[in-house]
């Protein structure tokens, strides 16, 4: 029998994070990539974050939260601002309220990968990244976003102004 999920259940909330830096190929951009036991998106390559919990007291706490955990980088709420706003899809499991931060990364950031979380990690430019990776769907759009953007301080004032939210891109 399959199991059917509830159509009522509010979207959960989570947060990641886009690490972003300047380099001579343009915006580079920090990806992660899952484990291949997780039950979603497996082998994946995307932004540290994951589900909010209830001692979050809302989604940029969840985001330094999770970028703690996953690779070992104290970020606070104030250098993050939002990339994208959006839902997940049912398809992929639960529907998550999902908030994508981005984060300057100075070109002294460490990070120590947690193995429980992360297979590897990389830095690519946007376009190196949409043109080798298989992003899932949203982290696609947030890369997209990113790659219209020649520098990081160009990217910072345009999401000062509005995030990227656009669910196509033409």
């Amino acid at each position: 029998m399959q199991a059917t999920r509830d159509k009522s259940a509010s979207p959960r909330p989570a947060a990641s994070v886009a690490f972003v830096r300047n380099a001579a190929d343009g915006i580079q951009v920090y990806f992660s990539r899952r484990p291949m036991h997780f039950r979603y998106f497996p082998g994946a390559f995307v932004f540290p974050g994951g589900r909010s919990e209830p001692t979050d007291a809302d989604p940029r706490e969840t985001a330094c939260r999770e970028v703690m955990e996953e690779i070992g980088v104290e970020i606070s709420p104030d250098q993050l601002l939002l990339l994208r706003e959006t839902h997940t899809a049912a398809h992929a499991g639960p529907v998550y309220h999902l908030f994508i931060y981005a984060c300057v990364a100075g070109a002294d950031l460490v990070t120590t990968p947690n193995p429980d979380e992360i297979d590897e990690e990389v830095w690519l430019s946007a376009d190196a990244a949409l043109a080798q990776l298989d992003l899932p769907y949203q982290i696609l759009l947030a890369v997209k976003a990113i790659s219209g953007f020649s520098n990081t301080g160009d990217l910072f004032e345009a999401l000062e102004k509005r995030s990227f939210d656009e669910d196509y891109w033409v």
